[in-house]
């Protein structure tokens, strides 16, 4: 059996997460977050990413609470 070089092992190069609420009480119905962590070296490379969002409409009162999303992001995806 041969040993596995970092060459070999695969490299984590972006990683998508998929967040759902109910609609807000102006709008209603069902809100969806999509956020991407993008890195053109792969995160496992520089250890980090950028972040794409994508949404249709995605409400929230303060904006830690869309820090909240990106900090348990950041903990998934570190080493």
């Amino acid at each position: 059996m041969s040993k596995i070089t970092n060459m070999d092992k695969p490299i984590l190069s972006s990683a998508t997460f998929e967040f759902n609420q109910e609609g807000n009480c102006v709008d209603g119905g069902h809100e969806t977050l999509t956020i991407r962590c993008e890195s053109s070296l792969g995160i496992d490379n520089d250890g980090g990413c950028f972040y794409v969002i994508d949404t249709e409409q995605w409400a929230f009162e303060d904006v830690s609470e869309l820090q909240e999303l990106i900090d348990r992001i950041s903990k998934v995806i570190k080493k």
